[in-house]
């Protein structure tokens, strides 16, 4: 499976929605469309780095993998947008297009506008697919109403597929985790006992870091629960 994470809006949670939520599961080749060395993924070593006017050589790559996440970053969605173009039926390498949504009125329209942007070059709408990020967990039920503008242009213009379950809940772990240079998945596995490095610490360093460490790996587990499940709502089975 092949999936580009893209908006026309910054601080809608691309590069966590490809670093965490898709990336440990389809365990995939990764690439950052973005200005080199400031945007995404800039703590992760094994990815390769385009700009949006390279999407010649992505798309050259594409066609030689089964499996890819591509983070679009804001500042070169514009130039991405416009060279798929130019290389017609260039999205249909593909399967997804995933547009990460977040409930301020401004990215809700660059939302729209960028749904609008992949149906027009003929994306259809059941590869256009949006998840509802950084949503409050008490806000759950109010999606709708937080959410309005998504939802009305969705009840006008069926361009998207809409899952109302594909909603990432706010979680302090991410903000931690990149100060850690650390994945979600990373975390999850780390099997260390830090409970007892903090028994056994001799400095306050070392007890501080097992107290950090033990706080990251409990919400670590809520934070990849909720993954796991949009995963499965937005692709099914996760691998």
């Amino acid at each position: 499976m092949k999936v580009a994470v893209m908006n026309f809006s910054g601080n809608t949670g691309k590069t966590t929605v490809s670093d965490q939520l898709l990336s440990p599961r389809m365990k995939a080749h990764r690439y950052a469309i973005e200005t080199i060395n400031a945007g995404a993924s800039d703590n992760t070593a094994d990815i390769e780095r385009l700009k949006g006017r390279q999407f010649g050589e992505l798309q050259a790559w594409l066609m030689t993998i089964d499996d890819a996440v591509v983070d679009v970053g804001a500042s070169n969605v514009e130039d991405f947008v416009k060279y798929m173009g130019q290389f017609a039926g260039s999205h249909e390498e593909f399967d997804y297009f995933l547009v990460p949504a977040v409930a301020e009125k401004k990215q809700q329209a660059d939302t729209i506008n960028t749904v609008k942007t992949l149906a027009a070059l003929g994306v259809p709408a059941k590869r256009i697919l949006v998840v509802f990020n950084k949503v409050d967990i008490d806000e759950a039920d109010e999606l709708p109403e937080l959410f309005s503008a998504v939802f009305g242009f969705h009840a006008l213009e069926k361009k998207f597929t809409l899952k109302p379950d594909a909603v990432i809940f706010s979680n302090e772990v991410f903000e931690r985790l990149r100060a850690l240079k650390k994945n979600i998945a990373e975390v999850v596995e780390d099997t260390t006992d830090y409970r007892s490095q903090l028994r056994t610490a001799s400095n306050d360093d070392d007890k501080q870091h097992a107290v950090r460490m033990v706080s990251v790996q409990r919400l670590a587990k809520s934070a990849w629960q909720n993954l796991d499940d949009v995963y499965r709502v937005l692709f099914g089975k996760v691998k």
